[in-house]
């Protein structure tokens, strides 16, 4: 969404009750002491909030949230925190991020737009997304990945409610939680649809650890919900795209690294462990103490 730079303008300039004679709109919003808001500033701001129209009342409370962030930021800087270590090693940061995600956007990404031929050839590729979509009604039972066994899939194979799943991992010791969840096949995992796609109501479908965890999803109901071409065409576009997108990052990166001069230091590694593990024992110390302080009640 892109908000028109000039109606902005002119409702900023309503609000600040100025102009220049003869001329456009002020270029200037509002004024904190002798600090300016412009409306480039009030367009970001509103942008930001997802604005789609600047009507007056939208415009005043981006202007307010604007002015109250200055006043904090003149406090802070009449402070001297821009001085600080941790909020200049933080704005660095911030400005890294920045430059990269613009040199990105501008200069990696492919411009070219994803033709309607290659949306709906995508849809035709993947009717089990689409013209076969299904919705899943699931139990997930989420575990330790290393805690299911040959033993316990054995074991949990034949059993086909929920409440058998419940009790054959309370009886083994397995910890798990528990979710009641709905999930259209696009929510799935691709490695995983094939097995969806065979599974029936009643079915335990084991699905791929992630971070040490695992879901096991008992289905409890299936119903067909498929999508036509001309709905699923804005998410196909958005999905190429950003595949595309990942594919000339990773492309991009690769070549880079390939060119650059790159070395790692261990002393570097080793030192920076050390810091961390210095911090870690300090925040554990200070949680211990939090904790044997008295509780405060609020009865």
């Amino acid at each position: 969404m892109k908000l028109s730079v000039l109606g902005v303008a002119v409702l900023g300039a309503t609000l600040a009750g100025c102009g220049h004679k003869g001329g456009g709109a002020s270029q200037v919003v509002a004024k904190v002491g002798e600090d300016e808001i412009t409306v480039s500033q009030l367009s970001q701001a509103l942008h930001t909030r997802g604005v789609e129209q600047a009507s007056p009342d939208a415009t005043r409370q981006a202007v307010d949230s604007l002015i109250n962030e200055q006043l904090l930021v003149k406090a802070a800087m009449d402070n001297k925190l821009d001085r600080d270590p941790a909020v200049v090693q933080a704005l660095e940061r911030a400005r890294r991020q920045v430059l990269a995600r613009a040199y990105v956007e501008r200069m990696v990404f492919p411009t070219e737009t994803i033709s309607a031929a290659e949306q709906v050839e995508f849809y035709k590729k993947h009717p089990e997304l689409f013209e076969h979509r299904r919705m899943y009604q699931v139990t997930v039972f989420t575990v330790k990945a290393a805690d299911i066994t040959d033993d316990v899939r054995n074991a949990l194979s034949p059993l086909h409610t929920a409440d058998e799943i419940g009790k054959t991992l309370a009886a083994r010791g397995i910890a798990h939680e528990v979710q009641s969840l709905t999930r259209g096949t696009e929510q799935l995992p691709l490695e995983d649809l094939p097995r969806f796609a065979q599974a029936k109501e009643g079915d335990l479908v084991m699905m791929q650890p992630h971070e040490s965890r695992m879901p096991l999803m008992f289905i409890q109901s299936i119903h067909d919900s498929p999508v036509g071409v001309d709905r699923a065409q804005p998410i196909i576009q958005q999905y190429l795209v950003n595949t595309r997108n990942a594919k000339a990052l990773d492309d991009h990166l690769k070549q880079a690294r390939a060119a650059a001069q790159i070395a790692y230091f261990d002393t570097v590694t080793t030192t920076a462990a050390n810091q961390m593990a210095g911090q870690l024992q300090s925040a554990v110390a200070e949680q211990a103490e939090a904790n044997s302080k008295p509780a405060i009640s609020l009865n």
